[in-house]
């Protein structure tokens, strides 16, 4: 990434390379969408669904695009009006900061959307996971903030080698920061981990193209299994992931223990999808959280094209559910919910933890997505642990499944592509960092600070 932001800083000023660069970020990072091909299963011929799923990762590569030359553009207004390399060192840094600070703010807005954008912080996981423990103190925001400065350095201290000017000063001064970011972030507070909650996860390996061959009782003998296999070992919870559960699930016998379960509801005549939780003894749930961040196309179909298609899944589309991601049921104590991508969203994970939530269960279905989406999935979720100081519980119908420690390191990841069920023994902990108590107000709070010195700084300069 060092290396890639370089690239981007030096084509800021010029709109081509902008979005060259945020359209083969996207076109990179979102190969996995060519996996969607093919969709013959779902009525598609296999031409069609090749034009599809190729049309849907160029658009998304388009946007990206768009978005970085967007970005470029406020960059010719605030940085390059003047050769960098002649500009006086506090100018300078005040512009670089709010130029990077108005990225942070972009990647925050976009989690918040429909479009899935792996962000520049997110991205410092595994890679440098001691930079990104200071993310409990700034967010995957400010991480991204840092991200851009470092690549902004390498760029400054390029460019003066290329003038043959002396850089020796900038070097040192760079490599001290970042050690000291580095030190900074590995610090931490060990925990005693405890034993006291045995959680069964089953990962289910179904995958979504073949579910629809299945009977309700293959269902039925598969999830009495893994009740019998979590009492064998004597969890107190079963945990299995997104859309296990058709619409209108029935256990015949009744719940064996306490378990949360993805699945499927009705609600004023629409569906939706959701973490269904049942009681020992339950046949129908008793409690829910719906899914709140859909997936366009593949769940939620704009109205515009509702007489077209039902969209690119079994079910036709499903609807939203509130946006909150607190979730409390009888038998467990608070939990911040992420089902599928809303793990891409802190924001809302930060304020379910804020509402008092003591852990996050992540549940997920990415069939048929490769390894390489799987691996971004285990990303983001160690990433919201980090910020939040709490362990991240794994369930994924292919993978990945397990358990995330509170300082984004990970205690076990079963085998992706495989049925297996497992315990593991998450921590709950109602400890806050500072990212979770003010959350991203601080770089509200210095994009205002610098775009007010950047007014100040121009007014004496001119």
């Amino acid at each position: 990434m060092p290396i890639s932001l370089l690239i981007l800083w030096k084509g800021v000023n010029q709109r081509i390379s902008n979005f060259c660069w945020g359209f083969f970020f996207i076109l990179i990072s979102h190969s996995w969408l060519y996996d969607l091909h093919p969709l013959t299963w779902i009525g598609f011929s296999w031409l069609e669904s090749l034009v599809i799923t190729i049309a849907i990762l160029l658009v998304c590569s388009f946007v990206g695009g768009i978005l970085v030359c967007l970005w470029g553009l406020l960059g010719e207004i605030i940085l390059f009006k003047k050769d960098i390399f002649e500009m006086k060192f506090l100018p300078l840094i005040i512009k670089v900061f709010l130029l990077s600070i108005a990225w942070g703010i972009g990647e925050l807005i976009l989690s918040q959307t429909p479009f899935f954008w792996i962000g520049l912080g997110e991205g410092l996981v595994p890679g440098d996971i001691y930079l990104a423990g200071l993310g409990r103190w700034i967010g995957s925001s400010g991480l991204c903030l840092v991200q851009l400065l470092i690549g902004f350095w390498i760029y400054l201290i390029h460019g003066k080698w290329r003038r043959k000017v002396d850089f020796k000063k900038i070097f040192i001064f760079g490599l001290l920061a970042i050690v000291f970011l580095h030190l900074f972030g590995g610090l931490k507070n060990p925990i005693n981990r405890n034993f006291d909650y045995p959680v069964a996860i089953w990962q289910t390996n179904i995958p979504t193209r073949e579910k629809i061959k299945f009977n309700e009782q293959f269902i039925q003998n598969k999830l009495l299994a893994a009740q019998k296999y979590a009492l064998s070992n004597k969890a107190k919870m079963l945990v299995a992931p997104e859309g296990t559960l058709n619409n209108n699930f029935n256990l015949l016998k009744g719940s064996k223990i306490n378990m949360l379960a993805g699945g499927f509801r009705n609600s004023k005549n629409e569906l939706r999808s959701s973490l269904l939780g049942y009681r020992i003894g339950d046949q129908n749930f008793t409690s829910f959280i719906d899914k709140n961040r859909l997936v366009p196309l593949g769940e939620k179909i704009p109205v515009f094209l509702d007489i077209f298609s039902r969209g690119l899944s079994a079910v036709g589309g499903v609807q939203p559910g509130s946006n909150s991601r607190f979730f409390q049921s009888e038998f467990t104590t608070p939990l911040a919910v992420a089902i599928c991508y809303e793990i891409s969203d802190g924001l809302k994970i930060r304020n379910a933890i804020n509402s008092g939530a003591e852990l996050i269960i992540s549940v997920a279905n990415l069939d048929p997505y490769p390894k390489k989406l799987q691996n971004q999935f285990l990303s983001l979720a160690r990433m919201r642990s980090i910020e939040n100081k709490k362990d991240n519980l794994l369930v994924s119908n292919t993978g990945p499944s397990g358990l995330i420690s509170d300082d984004g390191k990970i205690i076990e990841v079963l085998n992706f592509n495989t049925e297996q069920n497992e315990v593991v023994f998450p921590n709950f902990s109602s400890e806050k960092t500072f990212y979770t108590k003010f959350g991203d107000r601080p770089l509200l709070f210095l994009f205002l600070l610098f775009l007010v010195l950047n007014l100040f700084v121009g007014k004496l300069t001119n």
